[in-house]
Formats: C-alpha cells, sequence, structure tokens
C-alpha cells in the first residue's frame, strides 16, 4: 500500500510554515489566515463529485450490471477513484471540513500551520496550533496542536484529534481522547454557520481539557526515577524481545530495537535536566525511535519519508507511541491504564 504525500497533479499537496518538515516538501510560508488560504496553499482545491458504479463483462465490454447501492468517488481534477462507498454516504467537501475551523483561527484559539493529502487525496489533514505552551523542563518544550483529518475513501469520519509536538527532538503524540477513544473527536456537518461554530468551540473545549489532562500526566511522569531494572523491562516489553516463538531474524530485529531504545534513553535529548530516567523519558525514547529511527519500505528516500509521515500520524508508529505512553504512565502512577495500543511485534515484521 502507498503511504505518500499526493504528488498527482505534479506538485506535493502540503504547505507548511516557517520551517519546511522532514519529508521536505510544499510550500513554505509565513502563515495562512483562512481554510480557503489554506487550501490554496496545500493543492487540495479540488472537489469529489459521486459517480455511478458499474460492473462490465470482462468477455464483453457491452454488457454491463448497475450497482445501486454503491457509488464511487472521484476527484475531479485528476478523475481518480479515492474509493467505493454507500450510496447514503455524504461527501465532507476539503473547503467544507477546513472552513469548520476558520471561527477558531478568527479568533485567535488556533493558527493554521500545515496541511496536505495523502494516497492521491483519499486522506486530507490540517494541523492548526494551539498558543499555549507546555514544560517538561526549562528545555523540553512541548507545544500543543489540533489535527484535523478526513478521508474520502470511506474509511474514517472527519476527526479532531489533540497532539503535541515536543521540539527539542520533533517527536509527536496523538492524545487519546477518553470521551471518543484514540481517534478523536467525530465532526458532523451542520449547514448553518452558527451551528458550525458552535460545534467548533465545543470540541476544542473538550481538547482543551484533554491537553489539561495531559499536563498532569507529563508531571506524574516527571516526578518518578527508574531503576536499571525497570527501564530494561519497559523497553523489552516494547520491543517484543523474549516474547513468543521467534526466527533468528526477529530475534536480532527485536533486540537491535531494544537496544536503539535504551540508547536513546540516555541519550542528549532525554537526559535534560528534570527528565532524566523519567517515565517521560523513557516514553520519548520509544517516540523518538518510532518517529526518527524506525526503518520503512520505499521506493526511494523520499518514499520512505512519505511513509513515515502517514504511519507517525495514523498508523503503526502512532499505535506504537500510544502503548509506550500508556506503559509510562502506568510506572509513574502504578496504576493499569488500560490497553493502550498494539506493541512492536506486528510493526518489526514490516519494517525493513
Amino acid at each position: 500500500m502507498a503511504h505518500e504525500i499526493d504528488q498527482t497533479t505534479g506538485q506535493a499537496s502540503v504547505f507548511v510554515t516557517g520551517e519546511p518538515a522532514w519529508h521536505r516538501l510544499g510550500t513554505v510560508i509565513e502563515q495562512a489566515t483562512t481554510s480557503a488560504e489554506a487550501i490554496g496553499l496545500a493543492g487540495l482545491d479540488w472537489r469529489v463529485e459521486q459517480w455511478p458504479v458499474r460492473a462490465f463483462d470482462p468477455d464483453n465490454n457491452s454488457v454491463e450490471a448497475g450497482i445501486p447501492e454503491f457509488v464511487a468517488n472521484v476527484r475531479t481534477d485528476t478523475n481518480a477513484v479515492l474509493g467505493v462507498v454507500g450510496k447514503r454516504y455524504r461527501v465532507f467537501q476539503n473547503r467544507e471540513a477546513f472552513d469548520f475551523m476558520d471561527a477558531l483561527v478568527g479568533d485567535k484559539l488556533a493558527m493554521y500551520e500545515t496541511a496536505g493529502s495523502l494516497h492521491g487525496g483519499k486522506r486530507v489533514w490540517m494541523l492548526a496550533r494551539i498558543p499555549k505552551e507546555y514544560r517538561a523542563g526549562s528545555d523540553d518544550l512541548i507545544k500543543p496542536y489540533v489535527l484535523l483529518t478526513n478521508t474520502h475513501d470511506g474509511s474514517q469520519a472527519l476527526r479532531m484529534i489533540p497532539t503535541t509536538v515536543r521540539v527539542v527532538c520533533q517527536n509527536t503524540l496523538n492524545l487519546a481522547l477518553g470521551l471518543a477513544g484514540a481517534e478523536g473527536l467525530a465532526i458532523s456537518h451542520h449547514p448553518r454557520l452558527e451551528t458550525r461554530i458552535a460545534e467548533a468551540r465545543t470540541k476544542l473545549g473538550i481538547i482543551a481539557a484533554r491537553f489539561d489532562q495531559f499536563d498532569e500526566e507529563l508531571h506524574a511522569m516527571l516526578s518518578r526515577q527508574l531503576n536499571v531494572s525497570e527501564a530494561q523491562g519497559y523497553f523489552k516489553d516494547l520491543a517484543g524481545v523474549g516474547v513468543g516463538n521467534q526466527t533468528d531474524r526477529q530475534k536480532k530485529a527485536r533486540e537491535e530495537v531494544y537496544g536503539k531504545m535504551l540508547a536513546n534513553f540516555d541519550n542528549e535529548r532525554n537526559t535534560l535536566s528534570g527528565i532524566r530516567h523519567t517515565p517521560w523519558a523513557a516514553y520519548n525514547a520509544v517516540s523518538e525511535w518510532a518517529d526518527h529511527q524506525r526503518k520503512y519500505r520505499g521506493t526511494d528516500p523520499a518514499d520512505k519519508l512519505n511513509r513515515r509521515l502517514d504511519s507517525v500520524w495514523f498508523g503503526q508508529s502512532h499505535q506504537i507511541k500510544q502503548a509506550a505512553y500508556h506503559g509510562a504512565l502506568e510506572l509513574a502512577t502504578g496504576t493499569d491504564q488500560g490497553p493502550g495500543a498494539p506493541g512492536l511485534s506486528a510493526a518489526l515484521q514490516v519494517a525493513a
């Protein structure tokens, strides 16, 4: 499966503010003030239409049969079929989806920072920064964001997901919402402006409360020191060392990942004042591997980086970090945090 920033029109569909992201694609700008501006800069100013679905006799193309229960979501500028969905499926056009955030940006409750699409337009995202900061120490700054994501293949609803970026090494964490699960808050479509604005503010309020909870969790993780045995057990569990029947290749891969995580635990980014040998440092040792060191297959270096973006926000790297975060919080509080996400066993089988 291709996991790539959309370049079907010959231009990368992404913009970023300030500095280009590590995928090194897109248009760098100072700021975008409206969703319409953001969508234009990101190359997302195209529509999706729903076309009838038909089946053809492979031996005689003149013989066909209609499939009235389904329609094809077609990107009109490329005529690419993004997905086949039920006839009751309602398309959220890119402009509709991102217009949802304009009221928040207008009130300076959030600021557009980046937008783009993956899989030829099947998944579209916009990232808005919340004008607030958290600190794990004097040199460990964490910035909060809202990730708005929509799909045109029928795989997911329009959602708002709270996420943070650790500035010192650009680690990211998508924060699970107990109210709606790890996939964020689903957004309904309202044609009336006042209803849409009210919903946006309500959802942002829920996300702001989750960020406050994150701040409490962060300081809980900072308040505890891990001994050598605890740290080694944490990384071994996540890396799947010694779990189940493993081939020699699997054993070697898991030991290699374990070694990298353990090395990250004591590197300069995770031994900053106030975080050294804490569960927060342990989590970030895993996150650093998942975000920056994990290997990906790809046709070329750019393709590998593109796959990384999708995985970090939506895929296996995201799941790995969720499991690591739950485990670190459990070490800090001594309480079972419940199922977080799958560990590394499946992910390591596809890492190259």
